[in-house]
């Protein structure tokens, strides 16, 4: 059933809303999810190669949704399926040959965890600990706590990739 063209215009601007609007609501979901992680990524690292998604991710959003409302006047039937449930992982992993390049891959997680350390935890810490050592110690390891983590979770990802056969 086709729903009211201004109220879909207005859904269209919030990715995953419009699809949700019109009752697809485990595509619509999943949208929101892949759109909110991309954007918490970024937001907490500040590595610009993970905006890159966002615009995509919003741009498809938008248009799906009218896809979707123009597709009950055609009577055709999209089917209400998480978008990465059409995913196949194994013809990506087959094309990337990731196996055979688990070092490459694993040199590149090492460089952005370093890339994250040196940019955005080391210049603010070095900064932080001349001003006030004591007092801004417990405050400045905390809010370091979520980079520290994701650029070590890379690194020893990373290390372990070269590491393997």
């Amino acid at each position: 059933m086709k729903k009211n063209i201004f109220l879909t215009f207005c859904f269209s601007f919030v990715p995953g809303a419009g699809q949700m609007y019109q009752g697809y609501m485990k595509r619509g979901l999943s949208i929101l999810i892949l759109f909110s992680a991309f954007a918490a990524i970024f937001g907490t690292v500040s590595i610009p190669l993970f905006i890159i998604p966002l615009p995509v991710i919003y741009i498809y959003s938008f248009f799906d949704t009218f896809y979707i409302r123009n597709s009950f006047s055609k009577e055709e039937k999209i089917e209400d399926n998480f978008i990465w449930n059409d995913f196949n992982l194994d013809s990506v992993k087959n094309s990337l040959n990731i196996s055979n390049n688990k070092k490459l891959i694993g040199i590149i997680l090492v460089f952005i965890g370093l890339y994250i350390i040196i940019s955005n935890i080391l210049p603010q810490l070095f900064y932080d600990l001349d001003l006030r050592i004591v007092s801004n110690m417990l405050y400045t390891l905390s809010s370091y706590i979520t980079p520290i983590a994701i650029a070590a979770l890379s690194i020893v990802i990373g290390i372990k990739l070269i590491g393997r056969k």
